[in-house]
């Protein structure tokens, strides 16, 4: 979404764009759409300018719901931002609202959003809204005024409130029925939740959440995932989430509330995914996400020496200027085969960016990795003496944490470093080997002087 200078009483969204964007000017009732949203709402050419006006061209049986929902995000009682779910021309539309401005009596007057189709619409299919909420010290705020706001939620959503003074805990109906359990076999207390928690995920999700209640430092949200024990013994994934909207003075939770979401359908998704972020697609080498995890997880467990290699592949924009992208990605897979082949089990290696590779080495110190990589550059010498492929030539450099007082991060700097230093070195013949193998193997001439290979 592009924005535009602010200037009073004029649309800040570009009203042009492709992008489903809209502004709500709130004192005028003045509603902007932009021709991303028109389309995907499916109001070209009849576009409401009023929020009055979109809100009676929504079903009408969720047209008071979604009136207050707005209203009460208006009045400023939840916070900054809001995400409300709707029905609207046979589509199930989803919109993220922030306040840009608001009155000195905390009343909204200018809204910007984006909009976005979630799927067709199902029949039975409820609004739902998810708001940023924040501790509201007004004197009309009330104890349930926050359960109110999270129970407009979807019925999927199971929800639960938890009041520190008294150690209750109300669950909804929805959320003990989502388990198989009834409210004499859920009883409204803490351990009705945490004793249900599968062993394996306890120690990543209760802790975490005992923090954030014990004190703001550790924020007033979160966010994890876990499985919890079915009435029938079975386990359910859920995805819970959790707001603190009310201190003491001491800055312990008086007041925690949230939704649990039944995610169990989707892990074989999750699954999928997850295996997406972990490993790189083309080369099937591990991920720079993957990477980063692994060098905290031995700062955490404070594992030394660890050495580090940065690798860079040398003159691949020619080769996929010259020989096409296909081959450039069978360079880049090459290059990993011969990289991954060299290394025990124990290496993490990982595929950084378009062209650049790492790796991590645990339990090698600064002589034991430079051995190692003169070891992969001969791998890499011994496969460029056939002359059937374009060389694979890669620029390496490498560094070593020896002690915790040396961060995994500056050890990959520093090897990141002494591989520019050995692709400067070494730039010249690199380049002049890549020229003639293409000029040698095609038609083509190949200038060092472009400004391309520089």
């Amino acid at each position: 979404m592009r924005v535009l200078p602010f200037i009073p009483h004029l649309p800040l969204i570009e009203k042009d764009t492709s992008d489903a964007v809209w502004e709500w000017h709130v004192v005028s009732d003045s509603l902007c759409l932009s021709r991303g949203a028109q389309r995907m709402l499916g109001m070209e050419g009849k576009a409401p300018e009023s929020m009055f006006a979109f809100i009676s061209a929504c079903n009408e049986d969720k047209r008071e719901l979604l009136q207050q929902s707005l209203q009460t995000f208006v009045e400023g009682h939840i916070g900054a931002h809001v995400e409300l779910c709707f029905p609207l021309n046979g589509i199930q539309a989803r919109t993220q609202l922030v306040t840009l401005t608001r009155d000195r009596k905390g009343q909204a007057e200018r809204i910007i959003g984006c909009i976005s189709a979630i799927d067709r619409l199902s029949p039975g299919l409820l609004p739902s809204a998810r708001f940023s909420i924040q501790q509201v010290s007004t004197a009309h705020s009330t104890q349930d005024h926050a359960r109110l706001m999270l129970a407009l939620n979807a019925s999927g959503d199971g929800l639960w409130d938890w009041d520190a003074v008294t150690n209750k805990v109300y669950y909804s109906p929805r959320y003990i029925e989502m388990l198989g359990y009834t409210p004499e076999t859920f009883p409204a207390v803490l351990s009705s939740w945490e004793e249900k928690i599968h062993p394996d995920d306890h120690v990543h999700v209760v802790p975490m959440q005992k923090d954030i209640i014990a004190s703001p430092a550790h924020g007033d949200t979160f966010e994890c995932t876990y499985r919890m024990r079915r009435a029938d013994g079975t386990w359910a994934w859920i995805l819970g989430r959790g707001n603190v909207t009310q201190r003491n003075a001491q800055g312990q939770a008086s007041r925690v509330v949230g939704l649990h979401t039944d995610i169990s359908a989707s892990q074989a998704d999750r699954a999928h995914l997850e295996d997406l972020v972990r490993n790189d697609p083309l080369t099937g080498l591990r991920s720079r996400t993957f990477f980063t995890m692994t060098m905290d997880d031995l700062e955490q467990q404070a594992v030394r020496p660890v050495g580090i290699i940065a690798a860079d592949v040398n003159g691949l924009k020619m080769i996929n200027d010259h020989l096409g992208h296909d081959e450039g990605n069978s360079v880049l897979c090459q290059a990993a085969l011969l990289l991954r082949g060299g290394l025990d089990s124990a290496a993490c290696v990982a595929r950084m960016s378009g062209d650049e590779y790492a790796v991590l080495l645990p339990g090698c110190d600064i002589q034991a990795v430079a051995e190692v990589m003169h070891i992969l550059l001969q791998r890499f010498e011994r496969h460029n003496e056939g002359h059937s492929r374009p060389p694979v030539l890669l620029a390496m450099g490498s560094a070593c944490a020896e002690t915790m007082q040396t961060p995994l991060a500056s050890a990959f700097v520093e090897a990141d470093r002494a591989m520019l230093r050995h692709k400067l070195t070494t730039r010249a013949g690199t380049r002049q080997r890549i020229k003639d193998w293409i000029e040698n193997h095609t038609n083509a001439k190949v200038s060092l002087d472009d400004c391309r290979y520089l």
